[in-house]
């Protein structure tokens, strides 16, 4: 979910708490289903508000959930803070474009 790039300046886009609130309610949803065993959630943003926050966030209602390290072969993990500490940031991925298209490709 996402569109983090809409921002909150001029123009009548939406706010990143606007984004954040919305995903959160969305991924507590998908965790509240008693058949889904596994989700994937995954932004298009690179605030931390739009997601490890909102990991955070979701895991404290989730009960029975945990976090699983998503492609642990993947250099650039999740930044510590925002409600989610050091050791589950390290289960999460990041992707910079401008700095990880060139590894990819390279």
């Amino acid at each position: 979910g996402g569109g983090g790039g809409g921002g909150g300046g001029g123009g009548g886009g939406k706010s990143v708490a606007a984004y954040a609130g919305g995903q959160l309610r969305l991924l507590r949803a998908a965790l509240s289903w008693p058949s889904v065993r596994e989700v994937v959630y995954s932004t298009c943003s690179v605030h931390c508000a739009e997601n490890e926050a909102v990991v955070a966030a979701a895991l404290e209602t989730a009960e029975g959930w945990t976090l699983r390290p998503a492609l642990p072969r993947w250099h650039r993990r999740g930044e510590a803070g925002a409600g989610l500490p050091a050791q589950l940031a390290l289960a999460c991925c990041r992707f910079c474009p401008r700095e990880d298209l060139r590894r990819v490709t390279a």
